[in-house]
């Protein structure tokens, strides 16, 4: 299911989430008027008002620890991109110390290009580059059979191997939080948390039908919403709301300012 909301763009994910939860809270709200007359309702308003206190809590403390959660993880998976191209920045940089070390920047670049290229779409129908892996691979085998014959080049090549390190095990975290999102059960505590909630609100007796419609509408509107915003940050890297390769691409821009 999440599959297919990632294959819509994002007002179409927007309107499918949020006009689909206000549909299935009318449904859910005709059913109660049919089964509860609005006079009978009328008479539970004081006690129905105690109870949905507790259950809008309880939902509203379950959506807002999902709902942050999402966010912390698509603003992690933001940053590492950005901390993986700095690494390799420092690792271009620091390999024209070294008399081979315009192979190893052309293999950098042609690494950064692949990721912009062709990692990164595969990336949004969550697959990987093995190919870039490898390239980045080869690069750090480079680095550690580059010829040393000064302590300044020894301790330019450990810090070009810190770095690659680092860049390798920020690729890890990107490539990871491309394959994990929330849990299944999670998604259906979530969704059908809000549907109860939502029903609850029926459970009061309006004077104006047409008022209760507007207040209870609105409140669709905006849980829906919410559960949009968790749908399309789940997975940060796909769907309409997704990490861009900006950080590898100011990293090319760096190189051509660094020389080639």
């Amino acid at each position: 299911m999440i599959a297919w909301f990632e294959s819509l763009n994002t007002w179409a994910t927007f309107v499918v989430i949020v006009g689909g939860f206000c549909l299935a809270t009318a449904t859910v709200g005709f059913i109660i008027g049919k089964i509860a007359p609005r006079n009978v309702r009328e008479q539970h308003n004081d006690l129905a008002g105690f109870i949905l206190a507790v259950i809008g809590v309880v939902y509203a403390v379950l959506l807002a620890f999902v709902t942050i959660g999402v966010w912390e993880r698509f603003s992690a998976a933001e940053r590492s991109t950005y901390h993986e191209a700095g690494q390799i920045t420092i690792v271009y940089r620091d390999a024209g110390s070294f008399p081979a070390g315009h192979r190893l920047r052309e293999a950098l670049r042609a690494y950064v290009e692949h990721v912009i290229s062709d990692e990164w779409p595969k990336m949004r129908n969550g697959q990987r580059s093995v190919e870039a892996r490898q390239m980045l691979e080869a690069v750090d085998l480079d680095v550690r059979q580059l010829p040393v014959t000064t302590p300044a080049l020894a301790g330019i090549q450990q810090r070009m191997l810190d770095a690659l390190d680092q860049a390798l095990s920020d690729r890890d975290m990107r490539i990871s939080m491309d394959s994990t999102g929330i849990n299944g059960v999670m998604w259906f505590v979530l969704v059908a948390g809000a549907l109860v909630t939502m029903a609850f609100t029926y459970l009061f007796g309006f004077k104006e039908t047409i008022m209760q419609q507007l207040m209870i509408g609105l409140l669709a509107v905006l849980i829906g919403m919410v559960l949009f915003l968790t749908v399309a940050l789940d997975y940060p890297f796909r769907g309409g709301l997704t990490v861009t390769p900006e950080a590898f691409e100011n990293a090319l821009q760096v190189f051509g300012y660094i020389g080639p």
